[in-house]
């Protein structure tokens, strides 16, 4: 037994080591955001977040509708209480609010709230000549503040000369 004490210490230190990588990687609260627009889905991991930029991006044609998934993982051993509210601006004013509410996430569970941003909703274009009007969606939630950019685009349809008979 005193000839294996070291082998044991060794085996009991890289266990300890995989378990700290292990509970370091996994706990926290993160949060993902699915953007389906244009028929397509994208995923937004909580690590994008992470970056210098801070934004992420998405495009859609006027008229059409924009859905969104926001879901928050609650990796703790405690439950997370947090107010989410969602509302879309454009150059630092406010346009409509989408969703405000409380939730409480039990520990190891997850909430995912829903909502649509219908293009028609946001304003008409006032410019003929504009063929975008771009747009920020605010996530805040207690600890964070999330914004993806929406660029609304407008097909413009050049005018046609009236046909001479």
């Amino acid at each position: 037994m005193k000839r294996n004490i070291f082998l044991y210490l060794a085996i009991v230190c890289f266990v300890a080591i995989i378990a700290i990588f292990i509970v370091d990687g996994y706990m926290g609260i993160y949060d993902t955001i699915y953007i389906t627009a244009r028929e397509w889905e994208q995923k937004v991991e909580p690590d994008v977040w992470s970056r210098e930029d801070r934004t992420w991006s998405t495009g859609v044609d006027w008229g059409e509708s924009v859905h969104f998934r926001y879901e928050i993982d609650n990796r703790l051993f405690s439950s997370y209480s947090t107010p989410i509210q969602v509302s879309v601006w454009k150059e630092n004013n406010k346009i409509i609010d989408l969703f405000s509410e409380d939730k409480l996430i039990e520990s190891f569970d997850k909430v995912t709230v829903e909502w649509t941003v219908d293009t028609r909703q946001l304003e008409p274009y006032q410019d003929s000549e504009a063929r975008r009007q771009a747009y920020t969606v605010k996530i805040k939630t207690a600890e964070a503040e999330r914004s993806i950019l929406l660029d609304v685009f407008r097909e413009v349809v050049p005018l046609q000369p009236p046909v001479v008979r």
